[in-house]
């Protein structure tokens, strides 16, 4: 498409170019080009003509737009939820770095459809937790070992440490989680997955040797699991949560996707009673996001989860 373009500025500006011109200032051969003229011709519905006389090619009309893109009503919100995605990044290298790849994709468009990161922004908004730009550079670093299937070391800080310990992982996924990232990684001394929050890593670390994916890993799929992002691998345990939510907890539940194996069946005609049922397997995270919703929640089941939001509350009770 780079090439294309190239050939579409060459002829708008009316230098005649021919083949042989065209194939040494694109470093390609002739063919490459004919090529690329007959796509011109053919899928873009260009006007491309062959002069004899003058040995060049030319538009025969005139040509206003240059359709490399035709972007449709659910292609632009796709290009916004894409672009929302990395929200959290805004002010750092890699959102200069958006930017310049959005002006590249958008100067195609030409007379079709032009915007910029400012009209977005003018119509459309994405509130996320905003990341700390010092993750930017160990983000891109571990992104590059799971491409590279290469080992990396780095210092680790669990929510409950005093201090960092130090961890040596084959990292397989980098997945975002309500606005926070998360590395799911092969321990090597524990033997196992873990899942590490990026802001509690330190001192990352890309080693040389290298590992073998496994072929049975699907990183989402791993996410879906849980209901947030922590997990137990070798852990075969499911629960079937279900759980009845009452007036605004309910409508929340009709417009919003908690869970890929979320059911939501309502309860009552005026749909200010809804059950909502989905599996998972651990049930730490299922607890916290229930008592968000205090008293318009009832845990139906399962009896786990009973026993946990009790105890959580009896606690809270005591201060």
């Amino acid at each position: 498409m780079h090439r294309i373009y190239e050939i579409h500025a060459s002829i708008r500006s009316g230098a005649l170019p021919n083949c042989s011109t065209l194939a040494q200032s694109l470093e390609v051969d002739r063919k490459t080009i004919q090529r690329d003229i007959s796509f011109m011709r053919d899928t873009l519905g260009l006007p491309v003509v062959y002069c004899d006389d003058i040995h060049g090619y030319r538009y025969d009309g005139d040509v206003a737009d240059f359709p490399v893109f035709q972007i449709s009503a659910e292609e632009l919100a796709t290009l916004f939820f894409t672009r929302t995605a990395l929200q959290g990044v805004r002010g750092t290298r890699l959102a200069d770095a958006l930017g310049t790849a959005f002006a590249n994709i958008t100067r195609n468009m030409l007379g079709r459809i032009q915007f910029t990161w400012s009209d977005l922004d003018e119509a459309f908004s994405h509130k996320s937790v905003q990341q700390d730009p010092s993750q930017i550079k160990p983000f891109g670093q571990l992104a590059k070992a799971i491409l590279d299937q290469t080992e990396t070391a780095f210092n680790y800080h669990k929510l409950a440490g005093k201090s960092a310990e130090p961890r040596k992982v084959r990292p397989l996924h980098l997945g975002e989680v309500e606005g926070g990232w998360y590395l799911i990684a092969h321990d090597l001394e524990r033997g196992a997955l873990r899942t590490f929050a990026l802001p509690r890593m330190s001192r990352v670390r890309v080693l040389q040797t290298r590992f073998e994916r496994p072929a049975d890993f699907i990183g989402t799929a791993y996410l879906n699991n849980s209901f947030g992002v922590w997990n137990v691998a070798g852990d075969d345990t499911r629960h079937i949560v279900r759980l009845e939510l009452r007036n605004y907890a309910a409508r929340l539940a009709q417009e919003r996707r908690w869970h890929p194996s979320q059911e939501v069946i309502a309860r009552n005609a005026r749909g200010n009673k809804v059950e909502v049922r989905f599996e998972v397997g651990r049930l730490e995270e299922v607890m916290r996001w229930v008592l968000s919703f205090g008293s318009q929640a009832k845990v139906i089941a399962p009896p786990e989860l009973v026993k946990m939001i009790r105890k959580e509350v009896r606690a809270m009770q005591k201060g």
